[in-house]
């Protein structure tokens, strides 16, 4: 394991990176990962890249009682819950057959090394051999699927059980980053909200507001500009 930077953050905390490369699981994660890419971001909610958000919010106007919001998910790929994700993903698999095209292989076999996979996690540190005991592993091919998986569930639990007060007229969400335009006086109730929906308490958000018209820091990144509100 190695740690990279989040030079993006004021105090820089560093994200921690399990080297897949070369492991006995990565060939089996990757074709994983192939199977579960068919199955994510067929959501409204789902953004691709810069371009794809830029046309989803062409000609988007704000109300006067409205604000655009950032949530972010804090260490979305080590908290993501194993267990949880794995009943989610089961029932995506039996929903959708589109990936049936791309491999041989059954539910019940996809589930088997998919959960071999996210609970046997092994590195090393500073000589020592540790074993993850909880959440994925960044790193990992199959990794960003399964929690994308997992939020792409969350936001449709939120819009689906949220106050018509709470409930977002937008939300846009690129990986761990969301983008969202809701009523003035909201913000800390909806997070509240949030932080609620994950029954393991795993997954908190954090938010970050407009400043001066302008959009929330994670917009400025992704698109490289900032957008006027």
């Amino acid at each position: 394991m190695y740690y990279l930077p989040k030079v993006q953050k004021k105090v820089v905390p560093f994200r921690p990176i399990v080297d897949y490369t070369g492991s006995i699981g990565y060939n089996t994660s990757q074709h994983l990962a192939d199977i579960l890419a068919l199955l994510v971001g067929k959501t409204e909610q789902f953004v691709k890249n810069s371009r794809h958000l830029a046309d989803t919010l062409q000609g988007f106007q704000l109300e006067e009682d409205e604000i655009l919001i950032s949530h972010d998910m804090v260490s979305l790929f080590t908290n993501t819950p194993v267990t949880e994700s794995l009943k989610i993903i089961r029932e995506r698999l039996e929903q959708d057959s589109e990936w049936k095209s791309t491999t041989m292989l059954e539910v019940d076999d996809v589930m088997e090394l998919l959960e071999f996979v996210l609970t046997t996690t092994y590195f090393s540190f500073r000589g020592h051999i540790y074993r993850q005991k909880f959440g994925t592993a960044m790193g990992s091919p199959v990794s960003p699927l399964v929690a994308n998986m997992f939020m792409e569930h969350l936001e449709q639990k939120l819009l689906a059980t949220a106050p018509t007060g709470l409930k977002p007229r937008l939300w846009k969400r690129y990986v761990d980053d969301i983008l969202e335009v809701v009523k003035k006086g909201t913000v800390e109730s909806l997070t509240e909200f949030l932080n609620g929906l994950d029954d393991s308490r795993s997954i908190q958000f954090t938010y970050d507001t407009e400043t001066d018209g302008n959009s929330p820091s994670w917009i400025y990144r992704l698109c490289g500009r900032k957008m006027a509100a």
